[in-house]
């Protein structure tokens, strides 16, 4: 920190989120707690909840505060004023509707106008996330403090600025998920392999990470995961920490916008010469091969270019690019060090030419600088958000297992992650699998086959049973089955739900014995139920009680040994079997109602649901393949079975769909409105019991739609929805045949064709029959795999081997 700053900086200290409170409590201890308090944060009344409780004080029906809020834009800044009258440059937040309801309508009118002069109070107050302020004397000496009404910790009651402003110190200690990953995946590796990793040790030059991170498997890797950064880092392929650092400080909406990395990369590469303005500063902007990325950089030539002292460079050079204040730059007459009075642009010129710089230099940089504003990014930030991407490229290139094992961990009870970073694992070649109680731990476990998942994870069950469950199995071995089970676990805790729910997720599969079996051995309306014996057992043993089956139970022959069934091999049908692991686990583990389709699935869409997040690759016409988000916009036809429907309404009253649909890849959400719900409504639900309600089958559709990316996340805008027929016949790969001709046959155009049909990618067989000038035709299987319904490809097959030639499609 610059010694002539005048104002305090901005301390932000990430930790284990798990262990955060720990933190703030060591700081207590250390100050004395009267020296330490969290922060007090206000919330104002927004612009649809001031509409909502104009109206409820009014007293008019909820309806009429409800009907008038569902025309106010989702976005948490919009005001009223701009939802009521076009405001320039936010015209799309304006709701005409809205505006004929205020003009029209005397109610509205006065709910509305009421709305307005409330909009923008205090509502309510809350305790800051992560601002804790540390003073020298009694914090109440210096600012009021209260009790938090909810939490009853202290805090102040002044805000975070309020605070700061006075000149105290606030500090922002945040919870950061990847350091508890980390934490957790280094406790895996120490009880797999017995090795204790210090992440301070980890080598940053270590070629697995490049090759992680060049491959596209960077599924919770930190920072570098969305779809755009996995296929810009697949292209970029960086070799040095430095690359990453780069990276982290280019890939915003301003350089993407500005070609900037895509220059960056090309640069890097050697595809495109690093560009110099001075030798002079080639030593400050030549690790970015000439591109001005940080603000540091811009200190830097300030200081060296133009005399600036290290204090002017960051209060009068970073501070106001960094918040655009672009005007205070040119406009604003400072006093400066050497004894000058003028501008900063003035002093950033006349500086330069002082130090023998052209003038056309100095104003090329400094019309760079203005736009680098826009973008400007801090190193230092940028360093230390690199430091965790290495860290977590090394754990996972290194401990695949254990560090996906640690991610699925961390996102525990949120399913629709856990089903992404399943889907992830599986891309990555890491077999997830079900749980079970002879290797599953509390939590998602790591194996030597996988990841597997953890008995807490299991809808019923939870931490507290599956710790029972896994102290029984370490003191007295692996359960035999589930009779051992039932006998073994102590049954105020094992209950009969939590049985079901074991045996519903395929917690006893290793046993080998089926489902339908084990959940008649646990029924309640089975009189022979293994459960009601085995806590009558249990109960008689806790009261001194001892029978002939305790005696001589594990005596072979004795006749008091419990009698277990030999499996039945009869099974649940697969849908039931699918539907009720579903139902405890949230997703699919053992296997997918769409896998004996896949192909079939595979020739319905563009794209599978998980490539929405890691993107395409496509042939490079230089050579080797680039990696490319789908494009947001574009009409794509996608596949795959109904989760749910959530059913809505529209402010017209008109019934529209959010539908989540899913593939075996992933799952993504689909926006189904009015016209398009109207024509598909019957094809989203499966074969419904008329009877019980009881959903008899699956429901499987084509949708045609375009992504759209937001802050709401990604969704596809449905256009067309129709069934999607999976059978044995529309399921079988097609052969696609070409029939050379001898007049066509050369080097030439065999190597046409297997450009063409390295490009048209698939699952259909190739066959090449090459007819010889004999008339004899020899018959060739090619290892390619092409999409036969590909009319490019067949329109350049046809091309290369002419009238005379032949392709067919079987």
């Amino acid at each position: 920190m610059s010694p002539q700053r005048t104002e305090m900086p901005d301390i932000d200290m990430d930790f284990d989120d798990e262990r955060r409170l720990e933190v703030v409590e060591h700081v207590r201890q250390l100050y004395g707690p009267e020296k330490v308090t969290h922060v007090i944060t206000y919330s104002t009344i927004k612009a649809k909840q001031a509409i909502n409780d104009a109206a409820r004080v009014l007293d008019y029906p909820v309806y009429m505060g409800q009907r008038l809020s569902k025309m106010v834009s989702s976005d948490p800044k919009v005001k009223l004023k701009q939802v009521l009258e076009k405001q320039p440059g936010k015209e799309d937040l304006f709701n005409p509707d809205f505006a004929e309801a205020y003009k029209k309508d005397d109610d509205a009118r006065r709910i509305i106008d009421t709305a307005l002069s409330i909009e923008g109070l205090t509502r309510g107050e809350g305790v800051h996330a992560c601002a804790v302020l540390i003073c020298r004397d009694p914090v109440n000496e210096h600012v009021p403090t209260k009790l938090d009404t909810k939490g009853g910790v202290e805090i102040t009651q002044y805000e975070g600025h309020t605070v700061a402003d006075m000149g105290l110190l606030k500090m922002d200690f945040l919870g950061l998920r990847t350091l508890t990953v980390i934490s957790k995946a280094k406790a895996n590796i120490k009880k797999n392999f017995g090795i204790d990793i210090k992440e301070e040790e980890i080598p940053f030059d270590d070629p697995e990470i490049f090759k992680l991170m060049g491959s596209g498997h960077t599924a919770g890797v930190f920072q570098v995961e969305s779809a755009g950064m996995t296929a810009t880092i697949k292209n970029m392929k960086p070799t040095e920490y430095k690359h990453v650092v780069a990276l982290i400080a280019l890939y915003r909406p301003g350089p993407l916008g500005a070609g900037m990395v895509s220059s960056y990369i090309n640069r890097m590469n050697g595809k495109e010469p690093a560009v110099s303005y001075d030798d002079r500063l080639d030593d400050i902007l030549g690790e970015t091969y000439g591109t001005m990325v940080y603000q540091e950089q811009v200190m830097l030539i300030s200081v060296e270019m133009c005399g600036f002292s290290k204090g002017e460079s960051d209060s009068r050079i970073r501070k106001p690019v960094a918040k655009k204040k672009i005007k205070l730059l040119t406009s604003t007459v400072l006093h400066w060090e050497d004894g000058s009075d003028e501008t900063t642009y003035d002093h950033w010129m006349n500086g330069a030419i002082k130090n023998n710089y052209t003038r056309e230099v100095a104003q090329k940089i400094w019309d760079d600088v203005l736009e680098f504003a826009s973008y400007a990014f801090n190193k230092s930030h940028s360093a230390g958000y690199a430091i965790l991407v290495m860290q977590t490229a090394w754990l996972k290139a290194h401990y695949p297992h254990e560090y996906m094992a640690a991610v699925l961990t961390s996102y525990t009870g949120k399913t629709d992650k856990i089903v992404h970073y399943v889907s992830a694992c599986r891309h990555d070649g890491i077999p997830v699998l079900s749980p079970d109680v002879n290797e599953s731990g509390t939590e998602f476990t790591a194996t030597k086959e996988g990841v597997r998942f953890g008995l807490a994870g299991i809808r019923g069950v939870g931490t507290g049973v599956a710790q029972a469950i896994i102290a029984e199995r370490e003191a007295g071995g692996p359960f035999k089955t589930l009779h051992d089970f039932v006998e073994r676990v102590d049954s105020s805790q094992a209950n009969r739900r939590v049985i079901e729910s074991l045996i519903k997720a395929g917690a006893f599969d290793s046993t080998g014995y089926p489902r339908r079996q084990m959940m008649h051995f646990v029924d309640k309306n089975n009189p022979e139920n293994i459960i009601d014996a085995a806590v009558k057992r249990q109960k008689d043993r806790a009261s001194g009680q001892t029978s002939f089956f305790d005696m001589f139970g594990d005596v072979e022959g004795s006749g008091f040994e419990v009698s277990v069934p030999d499996p039945d091999g009869q099974e649940w049908d697969r849908h039931l079997k699918l539907s009720q692991e579903k139902e405890v686990l949230g997703i699919y583990v053992s296997d997918h109602p769409l896998r004996p389709f896949e192909y079939a699935l595979s020739k319905a869409r563009d794209f599978s649901f998980s490539q929405i997040d890691t993107g395409y690759e496509v042939q490079n016409p230089t050579g080797g393949t680039i990696n490319q988000e789908i494009p947001e916009g574009k009409a794509l036809w996608w596949a795959g079975m109904v989760s749910s429907v959530s059913k809505r309404v529209t402010k017209n009253g008109d019934p529209m769909g959010i539908v989540q649909l899913e593939d075996m890849e992933g799952e993504a959400t689909v926006v189904v409105f009015p016209k398009t719900y109207k024509e598909a409504e019957g094809y989203l639900y499966g074969e419904v019991d008329p009877e019980t309600g009881a959903q008899l089958s699956d429901a499987f559709v084509r949708i045609k739609g375009k992504l759209e990316r937001s802050d709401r996340g990604d969704q596809i805008i449905a256009q067309e929805i129709v069934p999607l027929e999976l059978n044995e016949e529309n399921n079988k790969p097609k052969v696609f045949e070409v029939m050379v001709p001898n007049s066509r046959f050369s080097q030439g155009n065999m190597a046409r064709l297997a450009t063409v049909l390295t490009t048209n990618p698939g699952g259909d067989r190739v066959e090449i029959f090459i007819e010889q000038v004999d008339g004899r035709v020899l018959r060739a299987e090619v290892p390619a795999k092409v999409n036969a319904r590909s009319i490019p490809l067949l329109a350049e097959a046809k091309a290369i081997v002419g009238n005379q030639g032949r392709v067919t499609v079987i």
